[in-house]
C-alpha cells in the first residue's frame, strides 16, 4: 500500500493522522501505485507543519488558519494567449488564496504545446503538487497507474460534500469519472447550459434574402432546397454590386465547435438515422446509442442518402466550393465568409453566429431554421458529448503533502458563485451583483459586455480575471436562482431550440464520454484516423460525384478491412462497464 494511500484511508478510520500502516484496505493491485512516494506523502500534515488542527476541513473558512504554519502547495497551470495577468495577480486567484488561506505557489505552463510539456514533466518526475487544469482524461488513466496521481473518491466523499451531492443527482457524471480499475484521479470541470454543448451551433438561413426572393421559412428540406435556387437566381442579394452571394456554405469533415461546421450531420435524420461529429470526443464519431447497442451511423443507409441529397444540391451549384477544402485551411475561409461587412451566405451552421457576424447589421438577417422535415424523419442531431467536460481538471500529485486541503479548496469552488466567477470572470468585470443578490452581466446598451483594462475581447478579460478554470460547477437551476443565463450564449441556445433542440436530446440517445484503459485507448488511436479518412473522403466523392451500389458497397468493405467493427465492440465493451459502475 502507498504511503499517501494509507494516509488516506487512515483518515476516514480515525478522521486523524495516523502513521502508515493504518485501517484502510489495499488499494486495488491495478492501479500499481508506487510503493514508496516521497517524503511528502508521509509528511502530510505533521506536527511540524502545524498538524490537523491548523486546517478546517468540515466547509469552514478560511480552510488554513495559519498559512506561515505549513509549506506553499505547488499547483501547475495552463495559460492561454490571452492571459497577461500573471496568476497570483488574478481576481479570482486573490479572491480563493485570501478567503481559504492557502498558500500556494503557481507554476505557469503556456497553452501552446503545453500536452507536450505535461508529459515530459509527468516522465521525468519533475512535476508539481497539484495541477489546476491540463490533465486530460486519457494522462489521468495512463499516469495513475504509474502512481504519479492519487485517488480522489474518498477524498471526495469526506471533504467535497458538493461534489457527492452533485454526483448524487447525477450518477452519469461519477460514471464518467471513475476509471476502469474503479477509481476517481482528479475533480471534475461540470458546465450545464441546458445541454448548449450536447447539439451544434445554430443552423441559420438568411430572412433579408428570403423576404427579398419571396420565401417563406422553410419547414421541410424541399422546402430548404428551393430557397437556395432562389437565393442562386436571384442576383445582387446584398447589394454590393458584386455576384459574391454563396446559397448554402458548410465545412466537410471538420467536428469542431461541437460538429457545428459541418451542417451535413444536420440532414442525415431527415433520412432515417441521425449521425454526427464532435472534436471533443472523436473517437466516438458516427457512433450511435440504440437500446444499449452502440451503431456506427456511417454505414446506414440514411448516410448514402444524405450523401444523395448533397450532390443534387451541388450539382445544382448551391453549395459554396471552399466547403470541400481541407479542414486546415476550410475553417479560416468558412469563418472569413462570416465576417464580411455585407452578408454573402444565404445558410449556414456554426457555433457562435454572434461572434462571427461582426457587424451587427449583418448579424440581424440570419434567424435560426426550424427542425425540418424529410422524407424519413427530421433534422437534427446530437453530439457524443457530455456537459461534465473533464473529469480530471484539478489532479493531485503523490508529491502532494496536503492532499485534504486541496480537496477542501475544490469544494470551496464547487460554492455556486465560486463556480460561476471562476469559470466566466470576477464580479467588477463580467458581473456586476444585483440588490436581488442575483450576478448580472455587465453590458453596455448595446448589449455587449463591458471591457476594462484595454481588454478588445471577452476572452481576455474573462482569462485575465480567472485562472480558468479549475474543478467547478455550474448546473442549470444556477440560471435561476444565482446568474443570468451566459450573455454570449444566449443566441446559441435560442437559435439550437429553434432547431429543434429539445426534441433531439429526448428523441437520440447520444454515447456518453467514458474513461477507458491505455490498451481501449491505444487500440482506437490505432485504427480511428484510417476510420475517419475513410469516412470523409467517401462523403466527399459521393457529394461531388454522386454515388452507386459498387462504390457504396466498396466503402463498407474499406470500413470493416479498416476495423469498424473492433472499433463498435470496443466501445460496446466500454459502454458496459461504464453502465456497471454505480
Amino acid at each position: 500500500m502507498s504511503k499517501m494511500r494509507k494516509f488516506l484511508a487512515g483518515m476516514l478510520c480515525a478522521s486523524m493522522l495516523i502513521a502508515a500502516g493504518g485501517c484502510g484496505k489495499d488499494v486495488a493491485p491495478e492501479t500499481k501505485i508506487k510503493e514508496e512516494n516521497s517524503d511528502a506523502g508521509e509528511t502530510a500534515a505533521s506536527s511540524e507543519d502545524g498538524g490537523m488542527d491548523n486546517f478546517n476541513l468540515d466547509g469552514t473558512l478560511p480552510i488554513v488558519k495559519d498559512p506561515s504554519q505549513m509549506e506553499p502547495i505547488k499547483f501547475a497551470v495552463v495559460i492561454g494567449a490571452e492571459s497577461t495577468v500573471p496568476t497570483a495577480e488574478k481576481e479570482m486567484t486573490k479572491k480563493f488564496m485570501e478567503e481559504t488561506g492557502i498558500p500556494i505557489e503557481w507554476q505557469e505552463i503556456p497553452a501552446d504545446g503545453s500536452a507536450e510539456k505535461i508529459n515530459l514533466m509527468l516522465t521525468s518526475g519533475d512535476y508539481p503538487d497539484v495541477f489546476w487544469n491540463g490533465i486530460g482524461m486519457d494522462m489521468a488513466v495512463q499516469y495513475s497507474d504509474q502512481g504519479v496521481f492519487i485517488p480522489t473518491e474518498d477524498l471526495i466523499q469526506q471533504y467535497v460534500p458538493r461534489l457527492a451531492a452533485i454526483y448524487e443527482d447525477h450518477p452519469e457524471y461519477k460514471q464518467g469519472s471513475t476509471t476502469p480499475n474503479g477509481h476517481s484521479f482528479g475533480f471534475p470541470y461540470i458546465e450545464e447550459m441546458y445541454g448548449l454543448v450536447r447539439t451544434p451551433g445554430p443552423f441559420m438561413i438568411n430572412t433579408q434574402w428570403l423576404e427579398k426572393v419571396g420565401k417563406e421559412m422553410p419547414t421541410t428540406i424541399d422546402e430548404f432546397v428551393d430557397c437556395l435556387k432562389a437565393f442562386k437566381e436571384a442576383g445582387d442579394l446584398n447589394g454590393n454590386g458584386i455576384a459574391d452571394e454563396i446559397p448554402y456554405a458548410l465545412e466537410f469533415g471538420n467536428g469542431n465547435g461541437f460538429g457545428s461546421f459541418d451542417s451535413f450531420y444536420f440532414f442525415t435524420g431527415a433520412f432515417g438515422f441521425a449521425d454526427s461529429i464532435c472534436s471533443g470526443n472523436a473517437m466516438a464519431d458516427h457512433l450511435r446509442l440504440i437500446d444499449g447497442k452502440i451503431t456506427f451511423a456511417a454505414t446506414d443507409d440514411a448516410f448514402r442518402k444524405t450523401c444523395d441529397f448533397f450532390h443534387d444540391m451541388y450539382v445544382e451549384g448551391l453549395i459554396d466550393p471552399d466547403s470541400f477544402a481541407p479542414s486546415g485551411t476550410g475553417n479560416p475561409l468558412y469563418i472569413s465568409k462570416l465576417a464580411q461587412p455585407e452578408a454573402v451566405v444565404g445558410a449556414f451552421q456554426c457555433w457562435t453566429p454572434r461572434d462571427n457576424l461582426v457587424d451587427l447589421s449583418v448579424r440581424e438577417q440570419y434567424e435560426p431554421i426550424p427542425r425540418l422535415t424529410g422524407p424519413d424523419g427530421k433534422c437534427g442531431n446530437v453530439v457524443n458529448f457530455s456537459e461534465m467536460q473533464d473529469t480530471s481538471m484539478v489532479a493531485i500529485t503523490d508529491k502532494c503533502k496536503y492532499p485534504e486541503v486541496v480537496a477542501a479548496l475544490v469544494n470551496y469552488c464547487m460554492d455556486p458563485e465560486i463556480s460561476i466567477t471562476l469559470n466566466w470572470g470576477a464580479i467588477g468585470y463580467t458581473y456586476v451583483k444585483g440588490d436581488d443578490g442575483k450576478l448580472h452581466f455587465n453590458l453596455d446598451e448595446n448589449g455587449e459586455i463591458i471591457l476594462q483594462n484595454g481588454w478588445q475581447y471577452f476572452s481576455e478579460q474573462r482569462n485575465n480575471t480567472s485562472p480558468c478554470r479549475g474543478s467547478l460547477a455550474v448546473l442549470n437551476e444556477y440560471y435561476d436562482q444565482y446568474v443570468d443565463y451566459t450573455w454570449d450564449a444566449v443566441p446559441i441556445l435560442e437559435g439550437q431550440r429553434v432547431n429543434g433542440k429539445e426534441e433531439c436530446l429526448e428523441e437520440i440517445e447520444s454515447v456518453p464520454k467514458m474513461m477507458m484503459t491505455m490498451e481501449e485507448n491505444n487500440k482506437l488511436s490505432q485504427i480511428y484516423g484510417t476510420i475517419a479518412n475513410i469516412v470523409n473522403a467517401y462523403q466527399m466523392d459521393a457529394v461531388m460525384n454522386g454515388t452507386d451500389d459498387v462504390g457504396w458497397d466498396k466503402y463498407k468493405e474499406d470500413l470493416k478491412a479498416a476495423g469498424v467493427d473492433e472499433l463498435v465492440n470496443t466501445y460496446q465493451q466500454v459502454y458496459d462497464r461504464f453502465c456497471s459502475f454505480e
